[in-house]
């Protein structure tokens, strides 16, 4: 598939937002840069993971060869990645906490959890694949009204929240991102319609008119609960949908298309290279809290090219481990 300048400039925006957190996190300042922005990135990246992933899913009894190769492409650059975190913390590892690691993501490097989820939610979505097709579209409604519901009513958060850090931060979130992935199928399902322009138009004002004049009530959840989050994320994939394709001149389409295919890269090891350098040179956080959004900027684009020369070093062998 063609890679889409959109979508493309979509997670590049959406890396920053992630990056941003974790300085956030790791070198505090006293700017705030762009808010609880950052709350939309995982559940955008979910949504637009399994709207690409929908050409599998929409099929009758998906073969489990595309499955597992999913799960593959998943699962090697999550032991790649933790075993750098653990030599980035030697002090860390241990055989309990490696197997923890591989099964929660959140031992070292905590960003990997978002590997686990999008692996299990890969077989969940497969086994619906073997439901007909007429009930698949009313299943992932119920879905995210059950995901919803699981947020507003506690459940999902006290079931998880005696549980070890390293479970409830990750697993914790499964009912609240899942309905990111059966919205990423809905959108897909609506991407093929013959009237998707009237309905994607539809989704744009109304949740543009919802985020702008109504607040649903908070939850009680880990990072991604709620409805807010949920008619915030509608309004972004909607609208990105309505605009579809634009021209961009082509030197900077591909470059575009360049970053966009390495923010997969950076999202998964940007945090144990920003604690390694923090440890390294601790005046980094004066640098950072006097020039923050210089230092967000240096510091991603620093990951980026470490993306581009990892990938042209190992002339391009391991690139499934950065994008």
């Amino acid at each position: 598939m063609p890679r889409v300048a959109l979508f493309d400039l979509l997670k590049i925006v959406l890396i920053f937002l992630v990056v941003n957190i974790h300085i956030r996190v790791i070198a505090p300042s006293k700017a705030h840069l762009f808010g609880s922005l950052w709350s939309y990135t995982v559940p955008i990246f979910v949504t637009l993971s399994f709207f690409f992933m929908n050409k599998y899913f929409s099929q009758m009894k998906l073969s489990f060869l595309i499955v597992w190769a999913r799960i593959k492409r998943l699962f090697l650059p999550l032991v790649f990645w933790s075993g750098v975190g653990f030599l980035f913390n030697p002090k860390l590892f241990s055989i309990k906490n490696a197997f923890l690691q591989i099964l929660t993501g959140k031992v070292v490097n905590t960003p990997l959890y978002y590997l686990d989820i999008l692996i299990l939610f890969t077989l969940i979505f497969w086994l619906i694949t073997y439901l007909p097709q007429k009930i698949r579209a009313p299943l992932h409604f119920a879905i995210i009204i059950a995901a919803l519901t699981l947020d507003y009513s506690g459940i999902s958060f006290r079931f998880f929240n005696p549980m070890i850090e390293q479970v409830k931060r990750s697993y914790g979130q499964i009912a609240e991102l899942i309905k990111y992935a059966s919205l990423g199928i809905l959108f897909a399902t609506v991407n093929k319609q013959n009237k998707k322009t009237i309905f994607l138009l539809f989704l744009t004002v109304i949740s543009f008119f919802i985020m702008v004049y109504y607040k649903f009530p908070e939850t009680h959840g880990f990072n991604y609960s709620g409805a807010n989050l949920f008619v915030g994320t509608i309004f972004v994939l909607s609208l990105s949908l309505l605009i579809g394709n634009f021209s961009l001149p082509l030197k900077i389409g591909q470059f575009i298309n360049i970053l966009g295919a390495y923010s997969f890269g950076v999202y998964l090891f940007h945090i144990i290279f920003l604690e390694k350098l923090v440890k390294t040179f601790p005046d980094i956080k004066t640098f950072n809290n006097h020039y923050p959004l210089l230092f967000l900027f240096l510091f991603t684009i620093s990951c980026y090219g470490f993306c581009f020369l990892f990938d042209h070093l190992t002339k391009k062998k391991f690139s499934y481990l950065i994008k």
